[in-house]
């Protein structure tokens, strides 16, 4: 998080000096990205930089943090009354969300494709860390509720489950960008309801796919 100084700053300052870094870190994966770049480009001193913030990765942290606020700002309206889908739609829908989100956010897109990119290093861990277990927590309240309404068969591993759709919701993600597309877009959801019908005919109720013995 940044230090104290950094919020003693006024709004429109804090607001340039964070713009200034998604735009490199839009155009640089983590590693490459440079706080040289960022406190020229920001007009700051770079003794001033290190009164703000520890290092560059207490600052892209903190923009990964925000950019997250902002996406749940776009699927809140989604999960707000949850019961008037079924499973599957909501689950769409989420995605359709952050697909939303993405579009009208293309370097916050751009930073989520060079972390995707970037799997094994630290960074990349550390991220996914922070952020997998919320979203694991939300379909696994959604895989539950989906049970008592039918939606779900009720024989399944909840956590099993919860825990392959968080992982595979960043691997359908991650497939698109590699092999379908440098960019996030409409198409993307013919790969998300393939994603979908796939989940559909394994777990849904009566859906005619794997039954246990």
């Amino acid at each position: 998080m940044p230090k104290e100084t950094f919020f003693n700053l006024p709004e429109d300052k804090r607001a340039a000096i964070c713009k200034v870094a998604i735009e490199e870190f839009a155009a640089h994966a983590f590693e490459q990205a440079s706080i040289n770049r960022i406190v020229a480009k920001s007009g700051i001193a770079k003794g001033s930089f290190y009164q703000y913030f520890e290092n560059k990765k207490d600052l892209f942290l903190y923009l990964i943090q925000l950019i997250a606020e902002e996406k749940d700002r776009y699927i809140s309206p989604v999960m707000r009354n949850p019961d008037q889908h079924d499973f599957f739609t909501l689950l769409r829908e989420i995605y359709l969300s952050g697909i939303q989100f993405a579009a009208e956010h293309p370097q916050y897109a751009e930073i989520s494709r060079k972390i995707m990119e970037s799997k094994g290093t630290p960074i990349y861990g550390e991220i996914m860390a922070a952020n997998l277990p919320s979203a694991y927590e939300i379909f696994e309240t959604l895989l539950k509720n989906a049970i008592v309404r039918g939606e779900v068969r009720a024989d399944i591993d909840i956590n099993l489950f919860a825990y392959m759709i968080t992982s595979m919701n960043s691997i359908v993600i991650e497939y698109y960008i590699e092999y379908l597309a440098q960019q996030y877009n409409e198409k993307m959801m013919e790969t998300i309801d393939k994603f979908i019908d796939f989940l559909k005919n394994g777990i849904g109720e009566q859906s005619g796919g794997w039954q246990s013995k």
